[in-house]
């Protein structure tokens, strides 16, 4: 019989039978943490006895027992911690695509309707366009609330975006959008690109008097394993910036923190994104982003696999009421 021990209870808490009275031998079950168990081994039949060797079979049986009971008790904690650090990565990343939400709206919304209000005054059909656009970025924005968007819909905010620092900085700032139409399928975390090219012209047009141009590409490289992955860069020609200031930059850039930290949440190690702001008197400053996107028959693939993992977590919790039954049968 198995039983936990210490316990007031005559029955059994796990295999759901009755231990013998009184049991007439019980062997230790030597785990390392609580609950502890015994075999209980009840009267034997015409008067028999257990003798050394049935003894030490049992103890053999109890070890065995124990480093099992002690290996599912592992899994299940690795299997627990895991999935709060994934929930907690979550409850995270959620909260920084929000704040990220609600950084685009001061000192951009202020810039942008102060361009607005010289504009009615000079040109009120500009006016009128940038507003529309302003509309159109920040219902984007808003609306962008799932786990993936896709290239295209994030190409649409980030067109109104420059529209209207274009209506700002008018022909101090150039764009130039190199996508394949093929790629605008593509899914990627919501808001990953306007950060890079928000980050393009605020710390690289906007410093440099005479403006400069951003550049926008994507392309499917190969890796060094010839595998696929899809790369998203953003250069500018802008003012660049001395050591000291890309280091406040980079420990105050909630943004690009945001893109790299989703990055992982979401595609793991296999990701990357590199932010290298040219240095002053450097050619161009570069934002890039790397990652694996999945096919769907990798989608499928990962899906049966996570499917079998979680069976295999059922087989092993459940086994902890099959062990009983099964050193009652070895006795």
């Amino acid at each position: 019989m198995w039983r936990r021990t210490p316990t007031t209870s005559r029955q059994d808490s796990l295999g759901g039978t009755r231990l013998p009275t009184p049991p007439a031998t019980c062997v230790t079950i030597p785990t390392t943490d609580q609950p502890l168990f015994i075999l209980a081994i009840g009267q034997l039949s015409a008067g028999r006895r257990l003798l050394s060797d049935d003894l030490a079979t049992l103890e053999s049986i109890a070890v065995l027992v124990a480093r099992r009971i002690d290996a599912i008790r592992l899994t299940n904690e690795r299997y627990n911690r895991e999935i709060r650090e994934q929930e907690i990565g979550k409850l995270a990343t959620e909260a920084e695509l929000r704040a990220l939400r609600a950084q685009i709206n001061p000192h951009f919304l202020f810039n942008a309707l102060t361009t607005i209000g010289y504009l009615i005054q000079t040109a009120p059909p500009r006016a009128l366009e940038t507003l529309l656009r302003l509309t159109s970025l920040l219902r984007g924005v808003l609306r962008s609330e799932g786990e993936f968007t896709t290239l295209g819909r994030e190409l649409e905010i980030v067109e109104a975006y420059l529209d209207i620092e274009r209506a700002r900085f008018e022909h101090r700032l150039s764009v130039t959008i190199d996508v394949p139409s093929r790629l605008r399928n593509v899914r990627l975390p919501p808001l990953l690109l306007q950060p890079l090219v928000e980050n393009a012209v605020k710390h690289g047009i906007a410093q440099k008097q005479s403006g400069g141009q951003v550049v926008i590409r994507a392309r499917i490289e190969r890796t060094d394993t010839d595998q696929r992955q899809l790369a998203l860069t953003v250069e500018d020609t802008g003012a660049g910036a001395s050591p000291q200031a890309l280091e406040r930059g980079r420990a105050s850039g909630v943004g690009l923190r945001n893109v790299e930290r989703r990055l992982e949440c979401q595609y793991g190690p296999a990701s990357s994104g590199r932010f290298r702001p040219r240095p002053t008197q450097a050619p161009s400053s570069r934002s890039v982003c790397r990652w694996r996107s999945k096919s769907p028959r990798q989608m499928f693939i990962r899906l049966c696999r996570e499917r079998a993992a979680s069976s295999r977590r059922r087989r092993r919790r459940a086994s902890c009421a099959v062990i009983p039954r099964l050193a009652a049968s070895l006795l």
